[in-house]
């Protein structure tokens, strides 16, 4: 197959949903003799914060001279972000041969009967061969949803598990609390592991310690950060610890990738140059300078919560939003959190089959801000670049974000130096 008949492919098993179990994973795994056995993989569950945790951990990883692989998802911008090797995105050619190879193995198994595995499950065997072909010294991967049933853990062992921030979100899968959701997360730890948490509720927390106690592994838990000046801050003996991240969120998960490379004896030096350096788009990222427009992936009640207090911090406190978001969240709730800080609000459909309809969104949030219009992604950005005086600031589902910073491209207004 080429590029664009491996995209139909891959398009074409989206039929086969999301699957949660290891049985496809496992089929798949031995058909390729277990390439992730022989990979050093550090495993990130958790609720909000993996991606930006990753990119923290991979920044300060290569400045110490190390090669890493990421495996993350989903995509914003390009779909071939979701793997990478040093920073570069796999190649079309690259992408066509393994699911060319991995084309072949789901054939073999339909023709015995089995299950045709998921869209996730092919993509995670190919992050498998991906990052064992590359021979790089660490694989930084996460799970896509939960944990212990979530594909990326047929791994039998990893280097360090990795647990962000968790909150409720993914209810009809996980559960209906912080404790069966964190169950689902603390899956990802192995016996006599190494785990390293985020600072977490007490239900979340126990649970970690729990399941650390009864697999015999050792488990860190990060402190808040000290002395937080922007991106600057102190911890635990370190100081001024400067970050390129921007949002009120990310210096706890720059404490989380810390600590992660400490465990693994990474020099200072690196972990300052590293987190200081650390690129990862679409998290409270500035992608306009005149007017100031910022795209942030906030998709649930936590993520909001932590947008609002970024956006509070802002000097200039008046706000257009631009808000589309996917029917399964908690949507009312996160709109009667965030939304009364606007001035305007423009409601979208991101292109998305689990998506919300904009005028059905429109509706919900009239409910705290009258002030609301229900339009299409093109008209959104051309009526908030047009306004001097307010920061524009689109979130919610990442699926459309994208779509986003091409309309403020193509309308000749892109910044990409991430700064606010």
């Amino acid at each position: 197959m080429n590029y664009n008949e491996a995209l139909a492919y891959i398009n074409d098993t989206q039929k086969y949903g999301s699957v949660l179990g290891l049985e496809n994973m496992e089929r798949l795994c031995d058909y390729f003799n277990n390439p992730q056995n022989d990979i050093r993989i550090i495993h990130i569950a958790g609720t909000n914060g993996k991606g930006s945790t990753g990119a923290f951990i991979e920044s300060i990883l290569r400045c110490e001279g190390k090669t890493v692989c990421r495996y993350t998802s989903p995509a914003v911008f390009d779909y071939r972000e979701i793997w990478t090797y040093n920073g570069q995105n796999i190649t079309e050619a690259e992408y066509a041969g393994y699911i060319t190879k991995i084309k072949k193995a789901c054939d073999f198994f339909v023709s015995k009967g089995y299950p045709h595995p998921t869209p996730f499950e092919i993509e995670t065997m190919l992050a498998f061969l991906y990052c064992y072909d590359k021979k790089c010294d660490y694989a930084i991967m996460e799970t896509g949803l939960g944990g212990r049933y979530d594909a990326v853990n047929v791994i039998e062992k990893s280097e360090i598990s990795v647990i962000t921030s968790i909150s409720m979100d993914h209810m009809q899968f996980l559960g209906d609390s912080i404790e069966k959701i964190a169950y689902e997360k603390a899956g990802i730890i192995k016996k006599g592991g190494r785990v390293v948490s985020a600072v977490q509720e007490y239900g979340a927390q126990k649970v970690i310690a729990d399941t650390c106690r009864d697999l015999g592994a050792s488990l860190t838990f990060c402190d808040l950060p000290q002395n937080v000046r922007g991106n600057i801050f102190d911890y635990d003996g370190m100081h001024d610890i400067k970050i390129s991240l921007n949002g009120a969120y990310q210096p706890e998960n720059a404490i989380l990738a810390l600590t992660v490379c400490e465990e693994l004896k990474i020099s200072e030096t690196a972990i300052r140059a590293g987190l200081n350096n650390a690129v990862w788009h679409g998290r409270f990222e500035r992608i306009c300078d005149s007017p100031t427009f910022i795209i942030d992936g906030a998709h649930n009640i936590d993520a909001v919560e932590k947008l609002k207090k970024s956006i509070l911090g802002l000097e200039n406190k008046h706000f257009n939003f631009i808000i589309g978001v996917l029917s399964d969240k908690e949507h009312d709730k996160m709109m009667e959190i965030i939304t009364p800080l606007a001035d305007r609000i423009f409601t979208v459909t991101p292109n998305n089959k689990r998506a919300m309809q904009n005028t059905f969104l429109a509706r919900e949030i009239s409910k705290y801000n009258k002030n609301v219009v229900p339009t299409d992604i093109e008209t959104a950005v051309s009526e908030c670049l047009k306004d001097k005086d307010r920061i524009t600031v689109a979130f919610g589902s990442l699926s459309y974000l994208g779509r986003v910073r091409n309309e403020v491209e193509i309308a000749g207004k892109g910044s990409h130096n991430g700064q606010i």
